[in-house]
């Protein structure tokens, strides 16, 4: 497996870790997950690097970049103002922003922050248009169940990769092995329970964050690309149409086969389309600006607007007795120890 060479580079005191490759042609840069690292990206390297110039940037807290002391409540713009400075610090005034999950609110957040860097965007799956997270994510909010449902173990690292992608056999050995070895950098659990506590909690994601982040959504005009799996079990498919109520010039693609790593489940249709709307945005666009209409199924739009006053309750309660359960368990499991 080839990866491209490991960087370093100082910004605002902190050490981060990036990949830059392509010596030519358009700038693109990929802003990985939460509990992700550039290492994601590695099949995005193989091809885009050869049309491209691609820059891939290991999040403050993540992989291999330095842990900033803490997470402020404006996390979002620290997490952007570090890609912002590893593009200055390379060369890039300007890229198509591609972000997944976290690094799509992040792209977002860089957008509106600063729209003349900001090209074009592509987001995968990205936070920032529901509350609504996965179970597992919501209960290591929890003090003590998220420590306890986070330490190193390669088993549980490859069991969480896997169920970001609908068919396991796209994630390698050696992907897991990797993750596994940041996992057990020091301090890496820790960050990891930080940056996740800074925006969620049990009842999902920050609602007065959402509504920050969505209100900069309408100011942002670059061509943006919302690609989305319909397999997705960390951020439902379901909330993908709200991407274009927010943004004014987007379009949106759902891949029936994947989930919430398209990019990596189906890395040759990716790199392809992507290579495709960076040449002609409006191209791409113009075709995919009615695709929740054809790309949803019934029941999936039905229950983007289905609500009923108790349900909400009953998740909440549910997920609280479980990470009571769970809490209960660590604390015996410690005494017997």
């Amino acid at each position: 497996m080839r990866l491209p060479t490991d960087q370093y580079i100082e910004v605002e005191h902190l050490w981060l870790r990036y990949w830059l490759e392509g010596k030519s042609g358009p700038n693109l840069v990929l802003i990985h997950g939460i509990g992700g690292a550039v290492d994601v990206w590695r099949k995005q390297f193989d091809a885009l690097a050869l049309t491209h110039r691609v820059l891939a940037v290991d999040l403050p807290g993540c992989g291999r970049s330095t842990i900033p002391p803490v997470y402020p409540p404006d996390t979002l713009r620290l997490l952007a103002a570090a890609v912002r400075g590893v593009m200055q610090a390379v060369g890039m005034r300007s890229a198509t922003i591609i972000g997944s999950s976290l690094g799509g609110a992040v792209a977002i957040e860089f957008a509106f922050r600063w729209p003349e860097m900001a090209a074009s965007l592509v987001l995968i799956g990205p936070a920032g248009m529901t509350h609504k997270v996965a179970w597992p994510l919501r209960l290591m909010t929890v003090r003590g169940v998220g420590e306890a449902l986070t330490l190193p173990n390669r088993t549980r690292t490859a069991q969480a990769i896997r169920q970001c992608v609908a068919n396991p056999a796209s994630v390698a050995e050696e992907d897991i092995d990797r993750a596994f070895d940041m996992a057990m950098l020091p301090g890496a659990q820790d960050a990891f329970l930080r940056l996740l506590r800074a925006y969620a909690s049990v009842r999902g994601l920050d609602h007065n964050e959402l509504r920050r982040l969505q209100t900069g959504m309408h100011t942002i005009h670059a061509p943006t690309l919302v690609i989305w799996g319909a397999q997705d079990r960390i951020l439902p498919v379901t909330a993908a149409p709200m991407a274009l109520v927010h943004l004014p010039h987007a379009g949106l693609i759902v891949r029936p086969e994947s989930g919430h790593l398209v990019f990596v489940e189906e890395p040759e249709w990716f790199n392809a389309t992507i290579a495709a709307f960076v040449a002609a945005p409006e191209v791409l666009l113009a075709r995919f600006k009615s695709q929740p209409a054809t790309s949803l199924s019934a029941n999936q739009r039905d229950s983007l607007w289905r609500r009923t006053p108790l349900q909400p309750r009953l998740r909440l309660a549910a997920a609280t007795a479980l990470a009571v359960l769970l809490l209960v368990g660590v604390q015996a499991a410690r005494q017997r120890e």
